[in-house]
């Protein structure tokens, strides 16, 4: 293990805690804990942010010093430990600041994993010591470099917000290999800090979270330098957000004249849809890296492409989020805005405000903006469309299906979508907005889909289309019975393949697909409606298609449509269609 590696790892906890408000670290003796009390030793030294050292060599009566000092100045305490023994001798403290809410932070260095549980000296089980008593805690692997710096900053920073939220005590546990002593590589320190360089330059923490509760008040719009009038070309990326914010999002993207790009589940309308076909199209990609403020309404992003672009952009980044959750796979150093749901329209309302009366002035700035935004909706809808024109004289596709799926939808229809290739054809080819639009973007499983949305429709009684694949539906067959008695007429379309199409992108030899991946099951659903006593189309045509669920939304009861499509067709349809938005980016 890398003794530079180990110490740089140290140094940017603590030197993040800092930032975050530790003024005051509680230091016992101990060899393991060497990175971090050399790093809290060179942060007492630090010109602008020094910490004071508190020593001890009782770690139990360290614990109750922390938690004094926790009382009196009112603030977060961090207290560094060794491992072992040491650590369970915290328990009295955090026992108490758990009942009475003082927030301590516990730093425990400790064992790595392949010294647990192997008779190794001073080793115990660490994780989960303090069980209920914490309110939260993070267990770091040992310093590797194939992880990068910013996803640990980004923990550090998720774990002090949920303490700012709920006080008590927050455990970091810190496993560090062997050497902790000796001479440190400069170069390679260089090396690993090199993505958080902009942050190692600032003051600020990698993430700064504004916790709004009850109170509906928008901060002072960002600076962007010497622009022309101040205009930020600006995108607003919409995840999964609460219903019935779409108008007031058309006034903040009015008011900035941004380029929306709406997820499926948000029920919001992009102005250049397609996106995760279009970002393939690499002169659309450097359009849009012209951008300099980025915000993103809620998260669970299903394009994999507009999450790669948000990983390299250098804009300024607001998140607004209904809970304190990291919502954010790229780790990137952002603002987070944590609103209540019932208060976002207030929110966003009030930005829309800001940002009239901040960005007014007509000139030079304003109409860059437009033209920037203007040109580059007009391109990725042209490609959009030369793209579509691959299915538009073809059998009925997984592709056809969810380039007319707005069409078959009824005004008040709601629509679950399920995972796999299902949300991302959504994604592609699909604008809902105006519906109700739900999926599982959790976890992103495809267990579950019929009985969850059985229960949605429960709670709703508005009718429903539900789209999923062949091997999600086989997955929860037995929810099917829950559609038996439905609250308002259900279509349950369900895209057979034979096998889960999704793997059919994937590169790997086509000799191992179908038998280790794709496992076709030859199976069709038209018994398997009649067993559950639902209603069963199978259309050949779009024709047929438009009919079908037009007759299960407008009729009681749920029914299956089942729509038959060649094994591998979509999968191998979706590559070349990006392959096909790449050439054209690279000969534009």
């Amino acid at each position: 293990m890398s003794l530079s590696l180990t110490h740089t790892w140290a140094e940017v906890v603590i030197e993040e805690l800092s930032r975050l408000g530790i003024r005051h670290i509680c230091v016992a003796p101990g060899s393991r804990s060497t990175p971090l009390t050399l790093a809290a030793v060179k942060q007492s030294q630090h010109p602008q942010r020094s910490v004071t050292i508190h020593r001890h060599f009782d770690e139990r009566g360290l614990g109750y010093l922390a938690l004094g000092l926790a009382k009196s100045v009112r603030e977060p305490i961090a207290v560094i430990v060794t491992s072992g023994t040491a650590v369970a001798n915290l328990l009295p403290a955090v026992v108490e600041s758990g009942l009475t809410g003082e927030p301590l932070v516990i730093l425990s260095a400790d064992r790595p994993f392949e010294l647990i549980d192997c008779g190794a000296n001073q080793a115990i089980t660490q994780s989960g010591l303090f069980s209920s008593h914490v309110t939260a805690e993070l267990a770091l692997p040992a310093p590797t470099a194939e992880l990068p710096l910013p996803a640990l900053l980004t923990r550090v920073d998720q774990l002090l917000a949920r303490q700012a939220e709920q006080g008590g005590s927050v455990h970091i546990n810190c496993p560090f290999r062997e050497p902790f002593y000796g001479e440190r590589d400069m170069v390679e320190e260089e090396r690993v800090r090199a993505p958080i360089a902009r942050w190692w330059q600032s003051d600020k923490p990698y993430i700064h979270h504004h916790h709004h509760g009850h109170r509906v008040s928008v901060p002072d719009l960002p600076s962007f330098g010497q622009k022309v009038d101040g205009y930020p070309r600006t995108v607003i990326v919409l995840g999964a957000v609460p219903e019935g914010v779409a108008s007031v999002v058309e006034q903040v993207a009015q008011s900035l004249h941004a380029i929306v790009l709406a997820d499926p589940q948000s029920g919001v309308a992009s102005s250049a849809p397609g996106y995760d076909l279009w970002l393939n199209h690499s002169d659309l990609f450097q359009q849009l890296n012209q951008a300099q403020w980025v915000i993103q309404l809620g998260g669970r992003l299903v394009s994999k492409r507009l999450s790669q672009w948000l990983a390299q952009s250098t804009a300024h980044y607001w998140l607004l989020t209904e809970h304190s959750q990291a919502l954010d796979p790229n780790h990137l150093s952002l603002e987070q805005f944590v609103v209540p749901p019932p208060h976002w329209l207030l929110w966003l309302q009030e930005l829309a405000e800001s940002v009239a009366n901040a960005y007014s002035a007509p000139g030079e700035g304003i109409d860059s903006v437009k033209t920037w935004q203007q040109t580059l909706i007009r391109e990725a809808n042209y490609q959009m469309q030369q793209a579509a024109t691959t299915f538009s004289h073809k059998a009925l596709s997984e592709h056809s299906v969810f380039q007319q799926l707005p069409a078959l939808l009824p005004k008040h229809a709601d629509i679950f979508i399920g995972n796999s290739l299902a949300i991302r054809l959504a994604d592609i080819w699909s604008d809902l907005s105006g519906h109700r639009v739900f999926a599982n973007r959790g976890a992103s499983g495809i267990d579950g889909l019929l009985a969850c949305a059985a229960g949605v429709q429960r709670g709703r009684a508005h009718p429903m289309l539900v789209v999923l694949g062949d091997t999600s539906a086989l997955y929860d067959l037995n929810s099917l019975a829950l559609w038996r008695e439905t609250s308002a007429p259900a279509a349950i379309l369900i895209l057979n393949n034979n096998g889960g199409g999704i793997f059919d992108a994937l590169p790997v030899d086509q000799t191992l697909c179908d038998t280790y991946y794709r496992m076709p099951h030859d199976l069709g659903f038209e018994h398997i409606a009649a067993q559950f006593s639902l209603g069963f189309h199978r259309p050949a045509t779009a024709h047929d298609l438009v009919r079908s669920v037009n007759q299960a939304l407008t009729t009681p009861g749920a029914d299956v449509i089942e729509v038959v499509t060649p094994a591998g067709e979509a999968g191998q349809a979706l590559s070349e269609c990006l392959a096909a938005m790449a050439a054209r980016g690279t000969h534009a």
